[in-house]
């Protein structure tokens, strides 16, 4: 049986659910290969791991702060990694990182991409700051990137526009990336103040370290901008994004949307015009009951695809958090690496 070997960038939630989900499934061997994660990089540097139980590297993480700590385990570079794992193996991003600069996963990214080694991104940053890069780059050494899990998990809006609607034009697409925000939302036009509702967040886990991100617009900005270049042109520019959040929502909004029956939810809207641009926005819009984005509750997310021939698509999701984030990361993962089936 065909055995995958996984470099792990990162070991937050994120990553300690993969390890977890590899352990519960056997590796996946049900989809006809063994998945196993060979090294675990975090900020103090990385460590191969193979063979070695998910709880007790867990454990060591949480106890002394870095993977690293792992009693006998040999320490060795991205590059000495990549090496070892060879051809067919996947690097794994689960890294916070700079959608600015993309690092640290930018750089092992391409370290992957060059010799011949597919990559899975959790993070963001990467994609945004280089999407067009590393697309060229997978194409020149003919693997593949995932991104599922950059994008609006658990939504597979990219297997959706992509191959759902292969032969089809998708001409324009909006959707609630952003589950943050639109509990926010429920807890403004609930009469909760501001403050406390991102408190109420704060105390979940759910916003963003940077609170910034996701009250601007900005994260659900960059899951619009990783989509719009899957689907349509890999060099779109995050400057091509007019972005604004929930922190513009004030009494007269709230009052506007009570009035009118309506519910407010923060839509990314990418559309392809007639001129051969593309527009690309995050905006607060108050929606009516025949929205598809009008009915979503707490921690929902959905994307609806406008295209020529096959009408409208809408996709929504209810999960979310590290698990069903690993769960995306399995997913591309076995995508890439899985044989195919019948259909």
């Amino acid at each position: 049986m065909k055995r995958i070997q996984i470099v792990l960038l990162g070991f937050g939630n994120v990553a300690q659910s993969l390890l977890q989900l590899l352990e519960k499934n056997a590796g996946y061997e049900r989809e006809g290969v063994v998945v196993e994660v060979q090294t675990i990089f975090d900020r103090s540097g990385g460590v191969v791991v193979v063979g070695r139980p998910a709880r007790a590297l867990v454990d060591i993480k949480r106890r002394e702060g870095t993977v690293t700590r792992v009693p006998g385990a040999k320490r060795l570079s991205v590059e000495e990694a990549l090496d070892s794992a060879g051809a067919g193996s996947i690097l794994v991003d689960t890294s916070v990182t700079d959608a600015s600069t993309g690092e640290p996963g930018l750089t092992s990214a391409r370290l992957a991409l060059a010799r011949g080694i597919s990559v899975v991104f959790a993070s963001k940053g990467p994609l945004v700051a280089a999407q067009s890069e590393l697309v060229a780059l997978a194409r020149e050494k003919g693997v593949r990137l995932g991104a599922s899990a950059a994008v609006g998990i658990p939504l597979p809006s990219i297997e959706v526009g992509i191959y759902g609607c292969r032969g089809a034009r998708v001409h324009r697409f909006r959707g609630v990336l952003n589950d943050t925000t639109n509990q926010i939302l429920r807890d403004l036009q609930s009469g909760i103040a501001l403050e406390s509702s991102i408190e109420r967040a704060r105390i979940a886990g759910t916003i963003e370290e940077d609170p910034r991100l996701d009250l601007q617009g900005w994260d659900a900005a960059y899951k619009l901008l990783i989509l719009a270049r899957a689907l349509w042109e890999p060099g779109l520019s995050l400057s091509d994004v007019h972005t604004s959040g929930v922190e513009l929502v004030d009494a007269a909004r709230l009052e506007e949307a009570r009035r009118q029956r309506q519910r407010l939810r923060l839509v990314a809207l990418g559309e392809r015009e007639g001129s051969g641009g593309v527009r690309l926005e995050t905006f607060v819009r108050g929606l009516d009951q025949d929205d598809p984005l009008y009915h979503l509750g707490p921690g929902h997310k959905a994307v609806v695809l406008e295209t020529d021939v096959m009408g409208m698509l809408t996709v929504s999701s209810t999960g979310g958090g590290p698990l069903a984030t690993a769960a995306c990361v399995m997913k591309d993962v076995l995508n890439i690496a899985s044989r195919p089936t019948p259909f």
